[in-house]
């Protein structure tokens, strides 16, 4: 069993309300679930990220019965991206004529088809770190967040910026999509923010 008072307690003075905002949403964990309720955390700055992140995966490895859940750091969803937004496009071509090209393809395919499954079904999903550097991360964001919300599955985000810089952020990698307004307004409708 976690110490939650002493978690909250030990954290810094700012971080203590949404902490505690956290144990109440993890109180009721089962609902907000059904609800398909998350959270839109900014200014979650590295050591930030890692009490928010250390305190919902100790939330979570104390509820019974286990809620399915998949935390993911920025890196890894932007690996996952550029592989299935640029990597294997590039590599299609080439699968038909090159044996060994093939097999890496096949590899690359079950590893992105395994982690997109987890990405979108999951009851939960925690990305910690949202920083996107390149279309092709707002793209596959854009359709995780899409995928999620139309199955009420719950979505917490967290990122080091705050709104105004995370929307400029998305407007240097988007040519034009809408991808920030689409999923700022799906984790608004559905989420808790915190600053």
């Amino acid at each position: 069993m976690t110490d939650v008072p002493g978690l909250i307690d030990q954290a810094p003075l700012q971080d203590r309300d949404l902490l505690q905002r956290l144990s109440l949403y993890f109180d009721a964990v089962d609902i907000r679930l059904r609800q398909g309720e998350g959270w839109f955390i900014f200014n979650a700055l590295p050591g930030r990220s890692r009490r928010i992140s250390s305190f919902i995966q100790a939330r979570l490895s104390d509820h019974q019965p286990a809620v399915s859940s998949f935390f993911m750091p920025w890196r890894d969803f932007a690996l996952s991206a550029y592989v299935t937004e640029v990597g294997l496009p590039e590599l299609a071509p080439a699968v038909g004529v090159d044996h060994r090209v093939k097999q890496e393809f096949d590899l690359a395919m079950r590893v992105t088809v395994d982690t997109w499954t987890q990405v979108v079904s999951t009851d939960l999903l925690v990305l910690a770190g949202l920083q996107p550097a390149n279309r092709h991360e707002a793209a596959l964001l854009d359709r995780t967040i899409e995928q999620r919300h139309s199955h009420k599955l719950a979505t917490i985000l967290l990122t080091p910026t705050m709104p105004q810089q995370l929307e400029a952020e998305f407007s240097t990698v988007d040519s034009g999509e809408g991808y920030w307004g689409r999923i700022f307004g799906r984790m608004y409708e559905t989420s808790l923010v915190a600053l």
